[in-house]
């Protein structure tokens, strides 16, 4: 449930022109994996997400301008194509001559798009039913929306220098983030010990400190760790904890959002880390959309929250139950036989007449406070009704 102001979400995604998706639509809900083979369109979907994070930032507090958009003359801001992350050289679909446009229709019927015209510039454009956004509360009012994206993570610097805060800022959503970690932490610490608390039920045996400079001289920033009575420098730690650090950094920094954003956040992360990351995202007030290739994380997803993407559809096509995710998966190379792996890592099957009743039972396990079982570890569910229907003999 998103907060009173933060009130409208993203219900669907439509494609013209924009790279490999020619002619696309997807229909989004609270949780989106988007899953399929390698070329299928996945990280295109998630690059013009980006690109709409930071064009959202650039708007964000500012009198929106009149620019020209697809349908006219509307309200809306231009996006420099250097601040953006997606190249622009390639926007349009097998280099043609068209203008290319990804819009965004929120749950309040406002529309909002960006529009690539054969210029080489890229545009924020609004649609909002003739209602004029004559200041930025307006803007505000008119789109209650609020975008985070986890950046493609690696492994923290091993010498990190103190920086500002405001450069800090600056590369949270680019590929540059995992060098300011540390300082992220130094110049922002008001969560950290929500963070730390995190870490350590997250990862048992490992417990962190916020970060310091040692020497004031040369600036630089440490942040230890303490595993089994010995104390180590985080960048000794290892590369998954090192990620795995980032990627709980991100998902608190995003607590107020309406939608996060994460790609193939299985890279450095053990298989039991990947399904614990499903269940973190389940806790989260935010809708995510995670594009991914992880058999763990498919696995561990409901059937239902994954969308299979395919460049050469009109749209993405959301699994309903257990047997179009063994689908899924074979269409991404995996011999992975889902059941039989829920059933053997749970070992306790409940039976249910319906996924209704499944997401009755977890809700009421996170209201008594037995969050391993609202996040459906404990458990395998079996659908009595699709089992018999799959028992029936064909007419």
């Amino acid at each position: 449930m998103l907060s009173s102001e933060l009130s409208a979400r993203i219900v669907s995604v439509r494609f013209r022109n924009y790279k490999a998706l020619k002619d696309f639509n997807i229909r989004l809900k609270d949780t989106n994996v988007l899953v399929g083979p390698n070329n299928a369109g996945k990280s295109t979907l998630i690059g013009a997400f980006r690109a709409l994070a930071v064009a959202l930032r650039r708007i964000k507090g500012k009198k929106p301008d009149i620019v020209n958009g697809p349908a006219g003359r509307r309200y809306g801001v231009v996006v420099p194509p250097e601040s953006l992350p997606i190249s622009i050289e390639n926007v349009h679909t097998d280099y043609c001559d068209e203008d290319s446009l990804v819009s965004f229709l929120l749950s309040n019927g406002n529309e909002l798009q960006l529009f690539f015209p054969r210029d080489g510039s890229c545009k924020l454009i609004t649609e909002t039913h003739n209602v004029p956004l004559l200041n930025a509360s307006a803007f505000h009012k008119a789109y209650p929306i609020q975008v985070s994206v986890v950046p493609v993570l690696g492994p923290v610097e091993h010498k990190e220098e103190l920086v500002q805060a405001e450069t800090v800022q600056r590369n949270l959503i680019t590929h540059r983030a995992s060098r300011n970690f540390r300082n992220y932490w130094y110049h922002f610490p008001e969560a950290f010990d929500e963070f730390a608390r995190l870490v350590k039920q997250t990862w048992p045996g490992i417990e962190i400190e916020a970060p310091s400079i040692a020497d004031h001289a040369d600036g630089i920033l440490t942040m230890f760790c303490t595993e089994n009575r010995i104390l180590r420098e985080i960048y000794w730690v290892g590369s998954g904890f090192q990620i795995w650090c980032q990627l709980l950094t991100h998902l608190i920094r995003a607590k107020e959002s309406s939608l996060i954003v994460i790609d193939e956040p299985e890279i450095y992360l053990h298989a039991d880390l990947q399904r614990q990351l499903i269940g973190l995202l389940r806790d989260l007030d935010a809708d995510v959309i995670l594009a991914t290739h992880s058999t763990e994380i498919m696995g561990e997803a409901e059937p239902t929250d994954l969308v299979l993407v395919d460049k050469r559809n009109r749209a993405g096509e959301r699994i309903k139950n257990v047997e179009k995710l063994q689908a899924a998966l074979s269409s991404v190379g995996s011999l992975h036989n889902i059941t039989l792996s829920r059933l053997a890592r749970s070992r306790r099957i409940l039976f249910v007449e319906g996924e209704k009743d499944y997401k009755l039972t977890r809700m009421i396990a996170r209201q008594l406070g037995f969050h391993s079982l609202a996040s459906g570890l404990e458990m395998f569910p079996l659908n009595l009704k699709a089992s018999a229907r799959g028992r029936r003999s064909p007419p």
